[in-house]
């Protein structure tokens, strides 16, 4: 902050212009993705949330800033929460499109949408999305099915698992070693298997059995 800087609704306009990379640095950290701060719905929330905490600060609830970052970082999870909840079915479809045949499995779409919430969650702490996933699949059906099965041996290895979380991308090496392949072949869909790792390392029954059927 600016010494003697005014915390206070009137001056909102010069706070939110000398707090922009701190909004946006809040926001990135939140949603795990770049931040556009144009048509963003995201920082849409977070500029909404720290005028909200500029509205209700008061100095003895500590530093300004840290204030700031809770309540934008509390918004910020509603919105994502609700977002990716309303989106379940949509996404439901999306996988659909992409080979995963769930007709016959109805009584468990309930379960599937709430597979898919936490999925999507955990793509969203490496900047993925399922669309992203669909821009990247492999199109020849071999290297996709050969992609799902590294992607399955790496994501039972707890090490690289480890590994991938503490890192926040794929581990070229340690995926070809742990899938006894060679590092081009995992480069070469490399955030195909990074989405499918993902499915496999997490608690994803049905998902997993999904991928599996499409093999």
């Amino acid at each position: 902050m600016i010494p003697g800087e005014k915390i206070s609704i009137d001056n909102i306009d010069n706070l939110i212009n000398s707090h922009m990379a701190f909004i946006i640095r809040t926001t990135s950290n939140v949603t795990g993705r770049y931040v556009r701060v144009t048509d963003d719905d995201a920082f849409s929330v977070a500029l909404s949330a720290f005028t909200e905490s500029v509205s209700k600060y008061d100095a003895e609830k500590g530093p300004f800033l840290a204030f700031a970052k809770l309540v934008i970082s509390s918004r910020l999870k509603t919105f994502m929460a609700k977002e990716s909840s309303e989106s379940g079915t949509e996404s439901l479809e999306f996988l659909r499109e992409q080979g995963l045949d769930f007709s016959d499995r109805s009584e468990e779409n309930t379960e599937i949408r709430e597979e898919i919430v936490t999925y999507k969650e955990e793509l969203l702490k490496f900047g993925l999305t399922l669309e992203t996933l669909a821009d990247t699949a492999p199109h020849h059906r071999d290297t996709k099915q050969r992609a799902l099965v590294v992607a399955e041996k790496a994501g039972n290895d707890e090490q690289v698992v480890k590994l991938t979380y503490a890192k926040k991308k794929l581990p070229v090496r340690a995926v070809a070693k742990a899938a006894a392949v060679t590092e081009k072949i995992v480069n070469g869909s490399k955030t195909f298997i990074l989405g499918a790792l993902l499915i496999f390392a997490n608690r994803l029954p049905l998902l997993k059995s999904f991928i599996r059927e499409t093999r």
